[in-house]
Parts: structure tokens; C-alpha cells; sequence
């Protein structure tokens, strides 16, 4: 045991065993494995690693996927909120104003809702490619 750590403190078990290693590259080669890197989101390490190892690599279709996700929650929140607001809403008494305020809600909601199904409709086209929109009868 290292002597400045304590007993409590240092678990050999918990000690990980890695290893750098060094290679040469060209500058072509160095900006492709950057470029890939890049394209992948993932550090250079992480793209080799993954590559030796033969594992999966993000595609592009899991990016928009994700990107989809992160927008649908959005407006998720934006639904939230506008239900909120139109639930204070029907505690009101019912004045011209507030009927306005109705109104501005309704349209906000139907927007939020056109917004929900063109990123639902972004994700499938993205996740699905080839598949063509089924007419609705």
C-alpha cells in the first residue's frame, strides 16, 4: 500500500491498469483520425479503442435520433406549460380579455402540437430512410 494513503482510503481493487500507447502518424493520417473523431463525437482514444475492439460507432441516424429525442422533450416542457397556463386560465372569471387569452392559448397549443409531429416526423424519416409517408385515407 502507497504509504501516504491510508488503509480506508486505497483499494487495489479499484486501481485500474492502463496503458498509453504511442504511434507515429503522418499529417494526413492525424487529420483523418481527427476529422472521424469529429464527425463521431468521440475523442480519438475512445475511435481507436472502438475500432480495435470492433464495437459500435455512432452513426448518423443515432445523432438525429438523439437530436429528435432532446426536441421532443422540449416541446414536451412547452406542452407542460401551456397546460399549466390554460388550467390557471379556467380559474378566472370569463371577461373579453380572457377570452383573448383563450384564443392565443388554443393557437399556441396547435403549434406546439404541429411542432411535436414534425420532429416525430424528422425521427422516423432519419431512422427509417427508405420508408415513404403512408397516405392517409
Amino acid at each position: 500500500m502507497p504509504p501516504a494513503l491510508s488503509s480506508q482510503c486505497w483499494n487495489p481493487a479499484m486501481a485500474t491498469e492502463r496503458h498509453v500507447i504511442k504511434t507515429y502518424l503522418n499529417d494526413e493520417e492525424k487529420t483523418r483520425i481527427d476529422q472521424l473523431a469529429h464527425q463521431m463525437r468521440l475523442s480519438r482514444s475512445e475511435l481507436l479503442k472502438r475500432l480495435l475492439m470492433n464495437t459500435k460507432l455512432p452513426s448518423a441516424s443515432d445523432f438525429a435520433a438523439w437530436q429528435g429525442i432532446r426536441d421532443l422533450l422540449k416541446v414536451n416542457a412547452d406542452q407542460a406549460r401551456l397546460g399549466n397556463l390554460f388550467k390557471l386560465a379556467l380559474d378566472e372569471p370569463l371577461s373579453a380579455d380572457l377570452f383573448k387569452k383563450f384564443d392565443g392559448l388554443v393557437r399556441d397549443i396547435e403549434t406546439t402540437q404541429a411542432e411535436l409531429k414534425a420532429a416525430i416526423g424528422e425521427i422516423r424519416d432519419q431512422l427509417q430512410p427508405g420508408k415513404s409517408k403512408q397516405p392517409k385515407s
